[in-house]
């Protein structure tokens, strides 16, 4: 089982990659929180991977939720596994992990993997440049081979967190308001589609009046409703505003 959180792509086209060379199967942990299916129960001897994106350094917070809510059955013949996915910084989702893991079921992962991609992050990131898109792209390509080659043999490695303590707790902080709802706007370009309500893995959006509304106050800050708008009409601060829309044309919505 290959468990990835995913709004625009690049973890879903690294698990199913993964998943395709090691006769495994990509779970969407977004939908399997939506349904209410937390709990992870892998056969013995069953791998346990996870393929999770870096927010601000860090789990995103509905991966932490799940795993906090989660039944998590493992013993020494399940081999788990995480590769973090991100752009800039990786800052300390292993160790983050790894700590929940061991906080469940007395142990920890196996193996971390780094895989640097697109950068998402939009608001610092004009992913109107397709020359850094497809550059980058082509950069995690190639190191995904090697760790799929790396996970296939079962290899043991562990990659110590990018921060020290204060300035992970600082970067922590920092996610927690910038997960404000109230950053997002909607322009006149929308249609009511419902598209970015019918995405966001918290329920957090709802259409009213034929316009979005964000029901809670915070969210995960994936900001898939803003990639999936096909008005491109959600803007997550001004800062995004031009900057464009995401997902991995490597894989299917």
């Amino acid at each position: 089982m290959i468990l990835y959180f995913s709004s625009t792509g690049n973890c879903k086209y690294t698990a199913e990659r993964i998943a395709a060379r090691t006769d495994d199967r990509a779970v969407s942990l977004g939908a399997e929180y939506k349904s209410g299916n937390f709990d992870i129960l892998p056969d013995r001897g069953e791998p346990l991977g996870f393929v999770l994106p870096t927010y601000f350094g860090g789990l995103p917070s509905i991966v932490t939720d799940h795993l906090e809510r989660a039944e998590i059955r493992l013993d020494d013949s399940n081999y788990v596994y995480t590769v973090d996915t991100y752009g800039f910084h990786y800052g300390n989702v292993a160790a983050e992990l790894a700590k929940l893991l061991h906080e469940k079921t007395g142990r920890e992962q196996d193996a971390d993997f780094l895989l640097q991609s697109v950068d998402n992050w939009v608001p610092n990131f004009d992913l109107t440049d397709s020359d850094y898109v497809q550059s980058a792209l082509k950069k995690a390509d190639e190191l995904l081979e090697q760790v799929i080659s790396d996970i296939a043999e079962r290899k043991r490695v562990r990659i110590r967190g990018e921060w020290p303590a204060p300035m992970h707790l600082m970067m922590k902080k920092a996610y927690k308001g910038a997960s404000r709802t109230k950053n997002f706007t909607v322009s006149n370009k929308c249609v009511g589609c419902g598209k970015c309500a019918e995405q966001c893995p918290l329920d957090v959006i709802t259409v009213k009046d034929g316009r979005p509304v964000w029901l809670k106050k915070r969210c995960t800050l994936c900001l898939g409703c803003l990639h999936v708008c096909p008005e491109n009409a959600i803007a997550y601060t001004k800062a995004t505003v031009g900057h464009g829309q995401y997902y991995n044309p490597k894989t299917a919505r």
